[in-house]
């Protein structure tokens, strides 16, 4: 019986795993819960309404660079980085370098599209996280990281050399080629 159980935990921790850094994973928020059996995966796995929404409208405002030679991806897309690999909400890839395949993307997206944080931070704090995770990002190419933080309404911009900026949801925020968005108008009840 032990074995079963040990072996139940260990399939479920894979399910459970959101991201690998230095071939250590890093959990969905809430794996605990799983494991202990107070919860299914897919409640700690899924977005919030409120989440589902700023990516499904951030797409669509950004759709029309489709036209110009770029390729968006969305649900929590593998990216494989020098150290594992990790997920982005929304990826805005080069056209040209953006291949289809079963598994991870090889290419870095151009722009990396984050909202909120779905991992358990049980080694680091939120921030040192998002550094982390940006820096792995630029490392493999990604130009830009634009994460977006539900609660309390923050837009956090991460530029590959230039200083980070912090906007409100009410701020503009280009994402390329002119296109811009403002979570304010975008989202509404």
């Amino acid at each position: 019986m032990e074995a079963a159980v040990k072996e139940r935990e260990q399939r479920l921790l894979k399910v459970l795993t959101y991201e690998v850094v230095d071939g250590k994973p890093i959990y969905y928020r809430g794996y605990k819960d799983v494991l202990e059996g107070k919860k299914q995966p897919e409640e700690i796995m899924g977005s919030s309404t409120l989440q589902a929404r700023v990516i499904a409208k951030i797409i669509m405002a950004v759709s029309s660079l489709e036209s110009k030679e770029f390729i968006i991806t969305a649900n929590e897309h593998g990216i494989k980085t020098n150290k594992g690999y990790r997920a982005v909400d929304i990826g805005i890839f080069e056209e040209g370098k953006f291949k289809l395949s079963e598994g991870y993307s090889d290419v870095a997206p151009v722009v990396a599209i984050e909202v909120d944080v779905k991992a358990e931070l049980e080694d680091m704090t939120f921030m040192e996280y998002v550094e982390e995770k940006v820096k792995d990002l630029f490392e493999v190419g990604t130009q830009k990281v634009i994460w977006i933080l539900t609660k309390p309404r923050v837009v956090m911009v991460f530029e590959k050399n230039k200083e980070g900026k912090i906007l409100t949801w009410d701020d503009e925020v280009e994402v390329l080629e002119g296109v811009k968005f403002k979570l304010s108008e975008l989202v509404q009840p």
